[in-house]
């Protein structure tokens, strides 16, 4: 959810004299309090046992989901807009992303129907159907994010903000009238997953293809391949490291606790609200950096960045200061008394999303070095760090909590110091450059 304004925002940033972030804000925005109520909803009506293997499904959309899916969004938008600006179309970059898109999107199918028993026994409560809900669902989250791709590249953000809208507004309005019915079933609400992306793509997507891809110059197959796995397995792990907690708790649990994974999925939901406030941030003061990168302003990249990091320690702070005080009483208000976990599980989850804020800071700056390497390097070594954590003792969403903190702290800190070192090897190549200009 937050990644899409992360990635959209260089693009919206040279078209904002047009109106273009106004719209994506407001979509994104109506997207967020979307998920909040279909989430809330589900919850109350399901309980937290049968809202499990739910949350497990919506955890593996957005953990496998936007990792695999959000980095075809970058590209498609990137050289879209960096085309559109030489007078240039994108159909041979288009065609070149898209293809690779189809033999990760076939090869995820491929495996999920393979591993259909085990998926279905470990993690989704015995429900092959949630099996091949989450196949359908992936597929319409592919296609929405190649969509958007193409429409941030071309500047058609009020199509963008639209097709958040839409998709937001199908969730929680299709949640209503489940719960307003009493169903009680996860399948019902994961049928609501696969069918609000397909349609809000249908209806806001515009209908002359040539408005989107336009005939241009061809482009390197292997060039757009490589940069494209670069950015998988750094979106991928990423995403893992961000939302691996439901995962754990729903492989650690044992026969009794069938209901942990949800209430673990409801505290998440709640103490990473200050997640999807710093997308607002980055949208605003990120982008910048790489074009201070290219004009060789290395003051001005470091003000940049400390600007940054001082409103994304603050938002952080806040968050889990929030959820110190008040965090379990928000998790009864929007999901109900029954989805409690403790306020100190809580609390660990905030200050695991604090320290994926700034693991998330550094990576963007590394990426406007062009250290694309060491941004894989350090969500890697998070998520390693996550796995080795759950070995540790002690009550199933407690060991969950500090698992994310573990991975999160790791990753921080893997990230913080490559990007002082690049920083200062950047400097050094700029200060040699000026010596001997």
């Amino acid at each position: 959810m937050t990644d899409a304004v992360d990635e959209l925002a260089p693009a919206a940033a040279a078209d904002r004299g047009r109106g273009g972030f106004v719209p994506v804000a407001l979509g994104l925005g109506v997207f967020g309090l979307a998920t909040f109520g279909f989430l809330g909803l589900a919850g109350k009506t399901l309980g937290p046992a049968l809202f499990a293997p739910l949350s497990v499904l919506w955890t593996l959309l957005n953990a496998v989901g936007i990792g695999l899916f959000l980095p075809f969004e970058q590209e498609l938008g990137r050289t879209t807009a960096a085309r559109r600006a030489l007078g240039q179309g994108n159909r041979p970059v288009a065609a070149a992303v898209l293809r690779f898109g189809v033999v990760v999107g076939a090869a995820v199918v491929v495996v999920s129907l393979v591993a259909t028993p085990l998926l279905a026994s470990e993690l989704l409560g015995g429900r092959r159907s949630l099996v091949l809900l989450l196949v359908l669902a992936l597929v319409g989250m592919g296609l929405s994010y190649a969509v958007r791709g193409l429409l941030a590249g071309n500047g058609r953000f009020g199509h963008y903000g639209a097709q958040l809208a839409v998709d937001g507004v199908l969730r929680v309005a299709a949640a209503a009238v489940l719960a307003a019915l009493g169903v009680r079933d996860a399948a019902a609400y994961g049928v609501v997953l696969v069918v609000a992306p397909l349609v809000a793509v249908l209806v806001t997507t515009p209908r002359h293809r040539a408005e989107l891809v336009s005939p241009g110059p061809p482009v390197v197959r292997g060039d757009v391949v490589r940069a494209m796995v670069v950015l998988l397995v750094a979106s991928v792990t990423s995403q893992l490291l961000a939302n691996a907690g439901p995962l754990v708790v729903q492989v650690l649990a044992s026969p009794g606790e069938e209901a942990l994974a949800g209430q673990f999925l409801a505290a998440l939901v709640i103490a990473r609200v200050p997640v999807f406030l710093f997308a607002a941030v980055q949208a605003v003061l990120l982008p910048g950096l790489a074009s201070l990168v290219g004009a060789g302003s290395v003051s001005g990249f470091v003000r940049r960045l400390a600007l940054v990091t001082g409103l994304t320690a603050a938002i952080a702070g806040v968050g889990v200061l929030v959820m110190w005080i008040w965090g379990d009483a928000l998790v009864g208000l929007l999901f109900g008394d029954e989805f409690g976990v403790g306020q100190e599980v809580i609390l660990l989850i905030a200050v695991s999303g604090a320290l994926f804020m700034l693991a998330q800071l550094c990576a963007q700056a590394l990426l406007a070095l062009g250290a694309e390497r060491w941004v894989v390097v350090g969500w890697t070594a998070g998520l390693l760090a996550l796995v080795v954590a759950c070995f540790a003792q002690g009550s199933v969403t407690g060991v969950a909590a500090t698992a994310l903190v573990v991975g999160s702290g790791v990753a921080v800190l893997v990230l913080a110091v490559a990007l002082v070192a690049r920083t200062a090897r950047w400097r050094r190549t700029v200060v040699g450059e000026v010596r001997h200009g």
